[in-house]
């Protein structure tokens, strides 16, 4: 009887193993197996106890610890039923992947790598999915680990933007009056000239609202199945963004044909307040500032209304460019909010489109944020003031 459970104890052993090793190695998406939800995921590589959801447009991943017990995948709080038949792994009934050692079967190669800045404690906004997003991919270049811009799946220069945007969207929606949206991810060591360069050539067609990838994580639900959340901070590029006489690196091109203007100020005497990022140290009069004391001291100048410059060098890199910006915008999230409740004894999500535009007007958000320092200088210098602002 002894001898008989300790072979039970080992077959059940063995099963156990035999359910484990099964899931194990490289499984990629595959349009011929088409699953029952959209899958933007590009492969899962499934090793020992964890694993691991790659992104399909560059170098990135989720990975989770992971636990394969009773025909479940167990991993980031989630327990998806799991079977593997022949070379397919299914998730969920619904979900399928084709076992692959070298990832070749999503039809594509992947170009560049890019680590997300992942600011901590900043972000509140959730990227609006639509056909008029335009998406576009700054990082480093796989081949040659030089920074690098990715359009669809081949790489560009970042003079290449505007027509790209421009006939993207003139084919994806012929609803022209709608706003559209460039999402950009860029990897977190980017020198801030290439932010620079990207900001003036999409000002240059007057596409400018975009979202600034912060994270992208994985999410699942029994509507859609497995998809990606994206954690951006959405701004506005000013409409007039540069003077053509400034010069970069950007070369030759012509500067953009602008638009009428607009007043960027209502009040030309507005005060104006200066933050500065140089060699990724914030300053504040000279002095350097932790990201703390940055927001004890904007927010009296939000509640004052003054125009809150925050300017950058062009050699600091995209992450601290980020976080930077994401925190002043924290403020006066913050600032409104406060307004909302003593106003309306609510939050600034439950007011109505009227109450809202009330806070709004109450709290503008004057703040400079896509000019870099020798950018804010020439201006200056040449006009005796920024458009119209008049500086101390």
């Amino acid at each position: 009887m002894k001898n008989f459970f300790l072979v039970l104890a080992s077959v059940l052993f063995l099963a156990s193993c035999d359910s484990k090793e099964k899931f194990q190695g490289r499984w990629s998406n595959y349009y011929l197996k088409q699953s029952s939800y959209p899958l933007e995921i590009r492969s899962v590589v499934i090793k020992n106890d964890s694993i691991t959801f790659n992104y399909p447009y560059f170098e990135y991943s989720n990975s989770y610890s992971l636990n394969t017990k009773k025909g479940k995948l167990s991993f980031n709080d989630l327990n998806l039923k799991a079977f593997v038949k022949k070379d397919t792994l299914s998730i969920n009934d619904s979900i399928y992947f084709v076992r692959d050692e070298v990832d070749t079967l999503y039809n594509s190669d992947i170009l560049i790598k890019i680590d997300l800045p992942k600011v901590l404690n900043q972000f509140t906004q959730k990227l609006n999915k639509n056909n008029l997003n335009t998406y576009i991919y700054f990082g480093k270049r796989i081949d040659n680990q030089e920074f690098g811009l990715q359009l669809n799946d081949k790489f560009a220069k970042v003079s290449d933007l505007p027509v790209f945007v421009f006939v993207r969207n003139c084919h994806s929606s012929k609803d022209y009056s709608s706003i559209v949206n460039t999402v950009l991810s860029m990897d977190n060591t980017t020198p801030l000239n290439h932010l620079e360069d990207i900001l003036y050539y999409l000002s240059m067609i007057n596409y400018r609202q975009i979202d600034l990838v912060n994270d992208i994580s994985l999410k699942f639900n029994d509507t859609v199945g497995l998809y990606y959340d994206y954690e951006v901070l959405n701004r506005t590029i000013s409409h007039c963004f540069v003077h053509s006489s400034y010069n970069t690196n950007r070369g030759q091109m012509p500067p953009p044909p602008f638009t009428p203007y607009y007043p960027l100020f209502e009040d030309i005497n507005l005060k104006s307040k200066f933050i500065h990022l140089k060699k990724n140290q914030l300053f504040h009069q000279d002095n350097v500032i932790s990201t703390s004391e940055l927001k004890t001291i904007i927010k009296p100048w939000i509640e004052n209304n003054n125009v809150v410059f925050s300017l950058y060098d062009l050699e600091s890199n995209y992450g601290k460019f980020l976080e930077m910006t994401a925190i002043i915008n924290s403020v006066y999230e913050e600032v409104r909010e406060k307004a909302s409740q003593e106003q309306f004894n609510k939050s600034i999500e439950s007011l109505s489109k009227e109450e809202l535009r009330e806070i709004k007007t109450k709290t503008p958000m004057h703040h400079v944020w896509s000019y870099s320092i020798p950018h804010f200088n020439h201006v200056v210098k040449r006009d005796k003031s920024f458009f119209d602002l008049k500086i101390n």
